[in-house]
């Protein structure tokens, strides 16, 4: 399960540097810096040019470029992604549980996901009775 499934829940930021610069690039950027600010350097002046790589470091060259072209000279938020991460889980639990529960009881196996995703078991109940979040169509919007 991957964010990708849940693209339609990502804040308008990380949707923007997606865009930019990719999806799995985005993602790397947000797994290590995700509820922070980063400057993006000009990469002009030797401060500069430290970020510049440690911004590399974790997009790459290419991606790092295309962000200081885009944001440099600006302080970027760069997004956690809660809400997506969050249904990504839950995704996988449910999946786990239909999983688990094809050779176990489903009390054993909420136990056995409680104790992975270190929740309640009462908390894993309540993920299994949600339904995915889906991003709706124009279509759906009508009716």
């Amino acid at each position: 399960m991957k964010l990708e499934n849940v693209q339609h829940l990502l804040p308008e930021m990380a949707q923007l540097i997606a865009d930019l610069i990719g999806l799995p690039k985005a993602l790397k950027l947000i797994e290590s810096w995700g509820g922070t600010t980063f400057p993006i350097s000009k990469n002009k002046r030797r401060d500069g040019q430290i970020r510049y790589e440690a911004l590399a470091e974790v997009v790459g060259v290419d991606a790092a470029n295309v962000m200081t072209r885009h944001f440099g000279g600006e302080v970027l938020s760069i997004p956690r992604c809660a809400v997506a991460m969050r249904e990504v889980r839950d995704r996988m639990i449910r999946a786990e549980f239909d999983q688990e529960t094809r050779e176990h009881p489903a009390v054993y196996a909420v136990n056995q996901l409680a104790r992975r995703y270190q929740m309640t078991e009462r908390n894993v109940w309540m993920v299994l009775k949600k339904a995915d979040q889906v991003s709706e169509t124009r279509q759906e919007v009508l009716f």
